[in-house]
């Protein structure tokens, strides 16, 4: 997971993000975003750099080998988004570590806009993660994922072209394209420029959304070979069928 990606990514991943965030800052006053998989922080700080106390930026990690509050405020003095002393007059994003495959430690309709920039290929349940997402955001907010990595790394340690999507959606013993599954859904929309493949996704918040898949096994790349990363989560749309040898 890229630990460092500051706000310039989040610009070039999700096209007009930022002046979504400005608008809903613009009629309510203040908003509160979640960054999924934030790492150092680099982007929660830039947020804060280009907004002040007007937005309240949230965000997660697995563990704080990932990234924490210590991390943050030395990279933050090291790339220069803010000095010593800045840091000691504002209000530091929070940093909170969780399992992203489970239910997310929010409560429903808390968040303005969440975004994820380069950590959902890492989740086991990538479906759930969605799913939650749409029920932490508030009525009319917005997320904008990056849901696939191989834009980012394609060839550069090797990394095998079938194993590019992280994710296999399987109905009746045939596969379904991620991409027509998802076009289903009117409040789901691909933002990225990558053809037939998902890039990056944006969900628009529904009262609940179910995408009708249970999850049946995840396979992590990393124990195929050491310099690969990433975990393809397969899902079917079957979801009360058994195995017959179980």
């Amino acid at each position: 997971m890229p630990k460092d990606r500051g706000i310039e990514k989040v610009k070039d991943y999700f096209e007009d993000f930022l002046d979504l965030v400005r608008k809903k800052i613009a009629s309510q006053g203040r908003v509160r975003i979640l960054d999924a998989g934030c790492g150092y922080g680099i982007a929660m700080l830039g947020f804060v750099k280009e907004f002040g106390n007007k937005v309240e930026m949230i965000g997660f990690n697995y563990s704080e080998k990932d990234g924490s509050r210590e991390m943050m405020k030395k990279e933050a003095v090291k790339k220069r988004i803010f000095s010593k002393k800045e840091l000691s007059k504002i209000k530091l994003p929070r940093i909170i570590y969780c399992d992203a495959s489970k239910k997310l430690p929010f409560k429903s309709n808390y968040f303005d806009f969440v975004y994820s920039m380069a950590s959902i290929y890492l989740y086991d349940d990538k479906i759930n993660f969605l799913q939650e997402c749409n029920r932490v955001l508030k009525k009319k907010g917005i997320a904008r994922l990056s849901v696939a990595f191989w834009p980012h790394f394609k060839n550069k340690v090797g990394f095998p072209s079938k194993y590019y999507e992280m994710w296999e959606i399987w109905d009746k013993g045939k596969e379904i394209k991620i991409i027509d599954y998802f076009k289903k859904f009117k409040n789901i929309r691909n933002i990225g420029k990558a053809g037939d493949r998902l890039q990056y996704l944006e969900i628009k918040k529904v009262k609940k959304l179910d995408f009708g898949l249970k999850l049946v096994t995840s396979i992590d790349y990393n124990f195929i070979w050491k310099k690969w990363a990433g975990i393809k989560s397969i899902y079917t749309t079957q979801r009360k069928l058994k195995p017959r040898w179980k």
